[in-house]
């Protein structure tokens, strides 16, 4: 790889060059030990996307029951919030006849 820049600082300041083999001239074993190696490193990927792919699921599970959670407790105020409203209004106070005590 040649660099772009007089100091290269990491692999961005590199231009990428492209290599090209026949594939006769590398001998089976080696062909087999690149093909190992680029399997596991696609084992890696597909694995760590799986892997991210779960949190993901668990973590939405998890933000859809605290969802469901904060709706069942907004109801149960506002049904207590309701109740205490009605009992005021049984008790002979209505909202418009407020009386003050001085």
């Amino acid at each position: 790889m040649e660099p772009k820049v007089a100091q290269p600082i990491s692999a961005e300041y590199y231009k990428q060059s492209i290599l090209s083999f026949d594939k006769d001239t590398i001998h089976p074993i080696d062909q087999m030990n690149f093909h190992k190696q680029s399997g596991e490193m696609l084992y890696k990927t597909i694995t760590n996307t799986d892997m991210a792919v779960a949190k993901l699921k668990v973590s939405l599970t998890n933000s859809q029951a605290q969802l469901k959670l904060e709706i069942v407790s907004s109801q149960a105020k506002d049904g207590k919030i309701k109740s205490l409203e009605d009992l005021i209004i049984k008790l002979g106070y209505g909202p418009n006849d407020v009386k003050a005590t001085i």
